[in-house]
Protein backbone atom coordinates (compact mmCIF):
# COMPACT_ATOMS: atom_id res chain seq x y z
CA UNK A 1 0.00 0.00 0.00
CA UNK A 2 1.33 3.47 -0.92
CA UNK A 3 2.10 6.18 1.63
CA UNK A 4 -0.86 8.17 0.35
CA UNK A 5 -3.17 5.18 0.77
CA UNK A 6 -1.86 4.46 4.28
CA UNK A 7 -2.43 8.04 5.45
CA UNK A 8 -5.87 8.12 3.80
CA UNK A 9 -6.82 4.94 5.61
CA UNK A 10 -5.57 6.38 8.93
CA UNK A 11 -7.73 9.52 8.69
CA UNK A 12 -10.93 8.12 7.21
CA UNK A 13 -12.36 7.10 10.58
CA UNK A 14 -11.92 10.69 11.84
CA UNK A 15 -12.80 12.89 8.86
CA UNK A 16 -15.06 12.72 5.86
CA UNK A 17 -13.97 14.37 2.59
CA UNK A 18 -16.81 16.88 3.06
CA UNK A 19 -14.81 18.34 5.96
CA UNK A 20 -11.81 19.17 3.76
CA UNK A 21 -13.10 20.19 0.32
CA UNK A 22 -10.12 22.43 -0.45
CA UNK A 23 -7.54 19.76 0.36
CA UNK A 24 -9.62 17.07 -1.36
CA UNK A 25 -9.57 19.04 -4.63
CA UNK A 26 -5.88 19.75 -4.14
CA UNK A 27 -5.00 16.06 -3.73
CA UNK A 28 -6.48 15.37 -7.16
CA UNK A 29 -4.72 18.32 -8.82
CA UNK A 30 -1.33 17.65 -7.24
CA UNK A 31 -1.54 13.95 -8.08
CA UNK A 32 -2.07 14.90 -11.72
CA UNK A 33 0.50 17.71 -11.91
CA UNK A 34 3.14 16.32 -9.48
CA UNK A 35 4.59 19.77 -8.66
CA UNK A 36 7.06 18.44 -6.08
CA UNK A 37 8.59 15.56 -8.00
CA UNK A 38 12.32 15.47 -7.31
CA UNK A 39 12.00 18.15 -4.63
CA UNK A 40 13.15 17.78 -1.03
CA UNK A 41 10.53 19.24 1.30
CA UNK A 42 10.63 19.99 5.02
CA UNK A 43 7.06 20.11 6.36
CA UNK A 44 7.25 21.64 9.83
CA UNK A 45 3.62 22.35 10.71
CA UNK A 46 2.27 21.00 14.02
CA UNK A 47 2.23 17.21 13.71
CA UNK A 48 -1.38 16.51 14.68
CA UNK A 49 -4.09 14.24 13.44
CA UNK A 50 -5.48 16.77 11.00
CA UNK A 51 -2.01 17.63 9.69
CA UNK A 52 -2.07 14.22 8.06
CA UNK A 53 -4.82 15.49 5.77
CA UNK A 54 -2.71 18.55 4.92
CA UNK A 55 0.19 16.26 4.00
CA UNK A 56 -1.83 14.26 1.47
CA UNK A 57 -1.56 16.76 -1.43
CA UNK A 58 2.20 17.10 -0.86
CA UNK A 59 2.57 13.32 -0.85
CA UNK A 60 0.38 13.10 -3.96
CA UNK A 61 2.62 15.73 -5.55
CA UNK A 62 5.59 13.34 -5.22
CA UNK A 63 7.59 15.33 -2.67
CA UNK A 64 10.54 13.79 -0.82
CA UNK A 65 9.22 14.70 2.63
CA UNK A 66 10.95 15.28 5.96
CA UNK A 67 8.76 16.17 8.94
CA UNK A 68 9.32 18.35 11.98
CA UNK A 69 7.11 20.49 14.22
CA UNK A 70 7.24 23.75 16.22
CA UNK A 71 8.63 23.48 19.74
CA UNK A 72 5.51 24.97 21.34
CA UNK A 73 3.36 21.97 20.29
CA UNK A 74 3.99 18.34 21.18
CA UNK A 75 3.51 15.96 18.22
CA UNK A 76 0.67 13.44 18.23
CA UNK A 77 2.23 10.11 19.24
CA UNK A 78 -0.04 8.07 16.98
CA UNK A 79 0.88 10.24 14.00
CA UNK A 80 4.59 9.96 14.80
CA UNK A 81 4.23 6.16 15.00
CA UNK A 82 2.49 6.07 11.62
CA UNK A 83 5.11 8.24 9.94
CA UNK A 84 7.88 6.11 11.42
CA UNK A 85 6.22 2.96 10.09
CA UNK A 86 5.88 4.56 6.67
CA UNK A 87 9.59 5.35 6.62
CA UNK A 88 9.15 9.13 6.53
CA UNK A 89 12.07 10.97 8.12
CA UNK A 90 11.16 13.21 11.04
CA UNK A 91 13.06 15.28 13.60
CA UNK A 92 12.22 17.35 16.62
CA UNK A 93 15.09 19.54 15.40
CA UNK A 94 16.44 19.01 11.90
CA UNK A 95 20.28 18.95 11.84
CA UNK A 96 21.55 22.42 10.94
CA UNK A 97 23.64 21.14 8.03
CA UNK A 98 20.59 19.86 6.15
CA UNK A 99 19.12 21.88 3.32
CA UNK A 100 15.94 21.52 1.30
CA UNK A 101 14.27 22.79 -1.83
CA UNK A 102 11.18 23.92 0.09
CA UNK A 103 10.53 24.56 3.77
CA UNK A 104 6.94 24.74 5.01
CA UNK A 105 7.62 26.53 8.29
CA UNK A 106 5.63 27.32 11.43
CA UNK A 107 6.67 29.78 14.17
CA UNK A 108 9.79 30.55 12.14
CA UNK A 109 11.59 27.53 13.54
CA UNK A 110 13.52 26.98 10.32
CA UNK A 111 13.89 30.57 9.13
CA UNK A 112 17.69 30.21 9.25
CA UNK A 113 17.78 26.96 7.26
CA UNK A 114 18.59 26.85 3.57
CA UNK A 115 15.76 26.28 1.07
CA UNK A 116 16.77 26.68 -2.58
CA UNK A 117 13.24 27.58 -3.75
CA UNK A 118 12.02 29.30 -0.60
CA UNK A 119 10.04 29.10 2.63
CA UNK A 120 6.34 29.30 3.46
CA UNK A 121 5.39 30.63 6.90
CA UNK A 122 2.12 29.78 8.62
CA UNK A 123 2.06 32.05 11.69
CA UNK A 124 2.33 35.69 12.71
CA UNK A 125 5.08 35.02 15.27
CA UNK A 126 7.12 33.17 12.66
CA UNK A 127 6.59 35.89 10.09
CA UNK A 128 8.35 38.38 12.36
CA UNK A 129 11.51 36.27 12.07
CA UNK A 130 11.37 36.31 8.30
CA UNK A 131 10.72 40.05 8.21
CA UNK A 132 13.85 40.63 10.29
CA UNK A 133 16.14 39.01 7.72
CA UNK A 134 16.76 39.78 4.07
CA UNK A 135 18.45 36.65 2.74
CA UNK A 136 15.40 34.39 2.36
CA UNK A 137 12.42 34.06 0.05
CA UNK A 138 9.25 33.57 2.11
CA UNK A 139 5.59 33.41 1.16
CA UNK A 140 3.35 34.77 3.92
CA UNK A 141 0.19 32.75 4.57
CA UNK A 142 -0.66 34.48 7.85
CA UNK A 143 -1.55 37.89 6.41
CA UNK A 144 -4.21 36.59 4.02
CA UNK A 145 -7.99 36.65 4.33
CA UNK A 146 -7.93 32.86 4.64
CA UNK A 147 -5.98 33.07 7.89
CA UNK A 148 -8.59 35.54 9.14
CA UNK A 149 -11.31 33.00 8.37
CA UNK A 150 -9.45 30.25 10.21
CA UNK A 151 -8.63 32.29 13.30
CA UNK A 152 -11.97 34.08 13.59
CA UNK A 153 -14.13 31.01 13.08
CA UNK A 154 -11.80 28.20 14.10
CA UNK A 155 -9.43 29.30 16.85
CA UNK A 156 -12.11 30.82 19.07
CA UNK A 157 -14.25 27.71 18.76
CA UNK A 158 -11.30 25.49 19.62
CA UNK A 159 -10.39 27.52 22.71
CA UNK A 160 -13.92 27.17 24.09
CA UNK A 161 -13.91 23.46 23.23
CA UNK A 162 -10.53 23.03 24.98
CA UNK A 163 -11.69 24.90 28.09
CA UNK A 164 -14.74 22.67 28.37
CA UNK A 165 -12.60 19.59 27.72
CA UNK A 166 -10.36 20.69 30.63
CA UNK A 167 -13.38 20.89 32.94
CA UNK A 168 -14.29 24.57 32.67
CA UNK A 169 -17.77 23.79 31.39
CA UNK A 170 -19.60 26.91 32.58
CA UNK A 171 -18.16 30.08 31.08
CA UNK A 172 -21.19 32.37 31.40
CA UNK A 173 -20.35 35.27 33.69
CA UNK A 174 -16.65 34.33 33.96
CA UNK A 175 -14.22 37.23 33.85
CA UNK A 176 -11.74 36.81 31.00
CA UNK A 177 -8.69 39.01 30.56
CA UNK A 178 -7.54 38.66 26.94
CA UNK A 179 -4.15 39.97 25.80
CA UNK A 180 -4.18 40.77 22.09
CA UNK A 181 -6.92 41.74 19.66
CA UNK A 182 -5.49 40.75 16.31
CA UNK A 183 -7.01 37.98 14.18
CA UNK A 184 -6.66 35.34 16.89
CA UNK A 185 -7.79 37.65 19.68
CA UNK A 186 -10.87 38.74 17.76
CA UNK A 187 -11.86 35.13 17.15
CA UNK A 188 -11.37 34.26 20.81
CA UNK A 189 -13.35 37.29 21.95
CA UNK A 190 -16.20 36.42 19.58
CA UNK A 191 -16.38 32.85 20.84
CA UNK A 192 -16.23 33.78 24.54
CA UNK A 193 -18.90 36.42 24.16
CA UNK A 194 -21.11 33.78 22.55
CA UNK A 195 -20.66 31.83 25.80
CA UNK A 196 -21.79 34.95 27.72
CA UNK A 197 -18.41 35.44 29.36
CA UNK A 198 -17.24 38.92 30.36
CA UNK A 199 -14.21 39.81 28.25
CA UNK A 200 -11.71 42.61 28.90
CA UNK A 201 -9.00 43.14 26.29
CA UNK A 202 -5.46 44.32 26.93
CA UNK A 203 -3.74 45.85 23.92
CA UNK A 204 -0.38 47.56 23.82
CA UNK A 205 -1.74 49.26 20.68
CA UNK A 206 -5.45 49.74 21.41
CA UNK A 207 -7.97 49.72 18.57
CA UNK A 208 -11.71 49.34 18.32
CA UNK A 209 -13.42 46.96 20.72
CA UNK A 210 -16.76 45.16 20.63
CA UNK A 211 -19.49 46.95 22.56
CA UNK A 212 -19.72 44.06 25.03
CA UNK A 213 -16.03 44.25 25.89
CA UNK A 214 -13.67 46.73 27.46
CA UNK A 215 -10.21 47.74 26.30
CA UNK A 216 -7.47 48.22 28.88
CA UNK A 217 -4.42 50.23 27.93
CA UNK A 218 -1.59 47.71 27.97
CA UNK A 219 0.93 50.38 28.86
CA UNK A 220 -0.86 51.07 32.16
CA UNK A 221 0.85 48.45 34.33
CA UNK A 222 -1.19 49.20 37.45
CA UNK A 223 -4.49 48.91 35.59
CA UNK A 224 -3.45 45.65 33.95
CA UNK A 225 -2.29 44.01 37.18
CA UNK A 226 -5.52 45.08 38.90
CA UNK A 227 -7.47 43.38 36.10
CA UNK A 228 -5.36 40.22 36.50
CA UNK A 229 -6.35 39.98 40.16
CA UNK A 230 -10.05 40.17 39.25
CA UNK A 231 -9.91 37.67 36.37
CA UNK A 232 -11.01 34.04 36.34
CA UNK A 233 -8.90 33.40 33.23
CA UNK A 234 -5.99 35.22 31.63
CA UNK A 235 -5.51 34.35 27.95
CA UNK A 236 -2.62 35.53 25.76
CA UNK A 237 -3.04 35.84 22.00
CA UNK A 238 -0.58 38.55 21.00
CA UNK A 239 1.81 36.57 18.81
CA UNK A 240 4.69 38.06 20.84
CA UNK A 241 7.13 35.83 22.70
CA UNK A 242 7.52 36.59 26.43
CA UNK A 243 5.18 39.58 26.19
CA UNK A 244 3.93 39.16 29.77
CA UNK A 245 7.25 38.95 31.58
CA UNK A 246 8.64 41.78 29.43
CA UNK A 247 5.88 44.21 30.41
CA UNK A 248 4.41 43.19 33.78
CA UNK A 249 5.39 41.86 37.23
CA UNK A 250 5.44 38.07 36.92
CA UNK A 251 4.36 37.55 40.53
CA UNK A 252 1.07 39.36 39.93
CA UNK A 253 0.11 36.63 37.48
CA UNK A 254 1.55 33.61 39.30
CA UNK A 255 0.02 34.61 42.65
CA UNK A 256 -3.40 35.44 41.24
CA UNK A 257 -6.28 32.97 41.31
CA UNK A 258 -6.72 33.25 37.54
CA UNK A 259 -6.10 30.28 35.28
CA UNK A 260 -3.37 31.24 32.81
CA UNK A 261 -3.74 30.16 29.17
CA UNK A 262 -1.43 30.69 26.19
CA UNK A 263 -3.07 30.71 22.76
CA UNK A 264 -0.01 31.95 20.89
CA UNK A 265 2.44 30.01 18.78
CA UNK A 266 5.24 31.10 21.12
CA UNK A 267 5.53 31.06 24.91
CA UNK A 268 3.88 34.44 25.49
CA UNK A 269 4.35 34.32 29.26
CA UNK A 270 8.13 33.93 29.25
CA UNK A 271 10.88 31.90 30.90
CA UNK A 272 10.20 33.44 34.32
CA UNK A 273 6.92 31.51 34.44
CA UNK A 274 7.39 27.88 35.52
CA UNK A 275 5.65 25.51 33.12
CA UNK A 276 3.15 24.37 35.76
CA UNK A 277 1.83 27.91 36.32
CA UNK A 278 0.25 28.01 32.85
CA UNK A 279 -2.25 25.43 31.63
CA UNK A 280 -0.84 22.84 29.21
CA UNK A 281 2.69 23.66 30.37
CA UNK A 282 2.69 26.98 28.48
CA UNK A 283 2.09 25.18 25.17
CA UNK A 284 -0.72 26.43 22.96
CA UNK A 285 -3.76 25.51 25.02
CA UNK A 286 -6.09 24.14 22.35
CA UNK A 287 -3.48 21.50 21.51
CA UNK A 288 -4.78 19.48 24.45
CA UNK A 289 -7.43 18.42 21.91
CA UNK A 290 -6.96 15.69 19.33
CA UNK A 291 -8.21 18.23 16.77
CA UNK A 292 -6.89 21.62 17.97
CA UNK A 293 -8.85 23.31 15.18
CA UNK A 294 -11.79 21.59 13.50
CA UNK A 295 -10.87 20.12 10.15
CA UNK A 296 -13.33 22.28 8.24
CA UNK A 297 -11.71 25.48 9.54
CA UNK A 298 -8.11 24.38 9.06
CA UNK A 299 -8.75 22.97 5.57
CA UNK A 300 -8.44 26.26 3.62
CA UNK A 301 -5.33 27.55 5.39
CA UNK A 302 -3.45 24.29 4.81
CA UNK A 303 -4.61 24.26 1.20
CA UNK A 304 -3.14 27.75 0.75
CA UNK A 305 0.03 26.67 2.59
CA UNK A 306 0.46 23.86 0.07
CA UNK A 307 -0.43 26.09 -2.90
CA UNK A 308 2.35 28.45 -1.85
CA UNK A 309 4.80 25.56 -2.06
CA UNK A 310 3.59 24.87 -5.59
CA UNK A 311 4.01 28.55 -6.50
CA UNK A 312 7.64 28.46 -5.41
CA UNK A 313 8.28 25.56 -7.80
CA UNK A 314 6.76 27.54 -10.68
CA UNK A 315 8.34 30.97 -10.39
CA UNK A 316 11.21 32.83 -8.77
CA UNK A 317 10.72 35.53 -6.16
CA UNK A 318 13.09 38.24 -4.99
CA UNK A 319 14.53 37.93 -1.50
CA UNK A 320 12.12 38.96 1.23
CA UNK A 321 8.55 38.25 2.34
CA UNK A 322 5.77 38.11 -0.26
CA UNK A 323 2.03 37.60 -0.16
CA UNK A 324 0.63 34.86 -2.40
CA UNK A 325 -1.25 36.19 -5.46
CA UNK A 326 -4.83 37.33 -4.87
CA UNK A 327 -6.04 34.87 -7.49
CA UNK A 328 -4.61 31.95 -5.52
CA UNK A 329 -5.99 33.21 -2.20
CA UNK A 330 -9.46 33.93 -3.54
CA UNK A 331 -9.67 30.57 -5.31
CA UNK A 332 -9.14 28.74 -2.01
CA UNK A 333 -11.40 31.12 -0.07
CA UNK A 334 -14.14 30.73 -2.66
CA UNK A 335 -14.02 26.94 -2.51
CA UNK A 336 -14.26 26.99 1.30
CA UNK A 337 -17.17 29.43 1.37
CA UNK A 338 -19.01 27.53 -1.35
CA UNK A 339 -18.63 24.21 0.47
CA UNK A 340 -19.89 25.55 3.80
CA UNK A 341 -22.53 28.03 2.67
CA UNK A 342 -20.61 31.06 3.92
CA UNK A 343 -21.13 34.51 2.40
CA UNK A 344 -17.70 35.34 1.01
CA UNK A 345 -18.49 39.07 1.02
CA UNK A 346 -18.22 39.01 4.82
CA UNK A 347 -14.49 38.32 4.50
CA UNK A 348 -13.41 40.16 1.38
Amino acid sequence: MSIQSEITQAIQSFYSPEEYPCLKDQIEVFAREQPFVGKSVLYAAPLTRNTQVALLPVVAGEADITLSWPDIVEPDKAVVALMKRLGIHFYQQVPSNQSFDLIFDCCGKYADYSASLGHIELTRSGLEKYLSQSNTVCLDVDSTVIKSIETTLGTGESLVRAMKHAGFTELAGKRILLFGYGKVGQGICRALLAEQANVDIVELQPGLSPEQSCFIDGSDQALVTEAVQKADFVITATGIKSVIENHYPVSEFINSSAKLINMGGEDEYGEAFPADTVLNGKHTFNFILDDPTLMKFIDPIFALYNECGKLLTQQSYSLGVHLPPDQTVMSVAGRFCQAHGIDMSEWV
